[in-house]
């Protein structure tokens, strides 16, 4: 049984949205992108994603952690595994990450092979039912 993700990036550098599009695409995952808080939180309530992917330095009104907040007060999204991605990793934002429960966080510059990986490692796997044969059973 194959288990198809989905997964929303967030992100307001077209360019890194768009590499990461590509490294991440495959027949098993579907792909949201947005470029602001906004349209994240609304792609994500649509969506429901397996998997986000937020950067933490959006341009506009909200930024990523306020974007987080948001997220954080939707019982829908509250299985969605979240990566942020960002080029800050001061002891505050790190800190911060972790109150709000972040899967991984992600230090710019990275490789596509480890965010792959990343989202791999996180991406649902199949529920599998354990069977008890009889003689063990007893």
């Amino acid at each position: 049984m194959t288990l198809t993700t989905t997964i929303l990036i967030v992100e307001d550098d077209n360019d890194l949205r768009k590499l990461l599009r590509i490294s991440l695409a495959s027949s098993q995952r579907v792909i949201y992108e947005a470029s602001t808080a906004e349209d994240g939180l609304r792609l994500a309530l649509d969506t429901l994603p397996d998997i986000l992917l937020l950067d933490l330095g959006l341009s506009g009104e909200l930024d990523g952690f306020t974007l987080c907040k948001a997220m954080d007060d939707e019982p829908l999204l509250w299985n969605m595994k979240t990566v942020i991605i960002s080029g800050h990793d001061t002891k505050e934002h790190l800190e911060k990450a972790g109150r709000y429960g972040i899967d991984a966080y992600l230090i710019k510059p990275f490789s596509t092979k480890t965010v792959v990986d990343l989202v791999t490692r996180l991406e649902p796997k199949p529920h599998e039912m354990l069977v008890i044969p009889a003689e063990l059973n007893g």
